[in-house]
C-alpha cells in the first residue's frame, strides 16, 4: 500500500463545526457518504443502494484528528482526517492521510477531491 497525504483549505473558522463534520455520523453523512450509522466506535458508510463499507474509529483527539480503519483492508492501512491551522493566516486546513494500492493514488486523490467539494458546499 502507498501512503497518500492530501491537504485541503477549509472555509470554516469554527473548529467545533469542522470537528462535527469529520468525526460524527451526521457530519460525515453531510459530505462523505450518502448514509452513515454509528454503533460505538464502528461506522457503516453507504453510497447509493448497493455499496457500503464498515470502519472502526481507531484513534481520535477531539478537535484535532480522527483515524478510521476499514474492516476489509490491510491492518496497517487507515484513513485520517486532521484539522491543522496556519498560524500565519489563521486559516484551517484538512489534512487527509489515506492508503492506495500501488498505481492507484490518483484515483484516491480524485475521490477525496470530490468529497472535499461536497464538504465545501456544506460551508466547511
Amino acid at each position: 500500500m502507498e501512503k497518500v497525504v492530501l491537504e485541503y483549505p477549509l472555509n470554516s473558522t469554527s473548529v467545533p463545526m469542522i470537528w462535527n463534520a469529520i468525526a460524527t455520523a451526521p457530519g460525515l453523512e453531510s459530505w462523505f457518504a450518502d448514509s452513515v450509522t454509528m454503533n460505538g466506535k464502528t461506522f457503516v458508510f453507504s453510497w447509493g443502494k448497493h455499496e457500503s463499507r464498515t470502519a472502526d474509529m481507531i484513534n481520535c483527539r477531539q478537535n484535532t484528528y480522527v483515524r478510521f480503519h476499514w474492516h476489509d483492508e490491510d491492518t496497517s492501512a487507515f484513513f485520517e482526517l486532521r484539522i491543522t491551522k496556519n498560524n500565519l493566516t489563521g486559516k484551517y486546513t484538512l489534512e487527509i492521510t489515506d492508503f492506495a494500492v500501488p498505481g492507484e493514488s490518483d484515483d484516491v486523490r480524485s475521490l477525496w477531491d470530490s468529497s472535499i467539494e461536497a464538504l465545501h458546499r456544506c460551508g466547511i
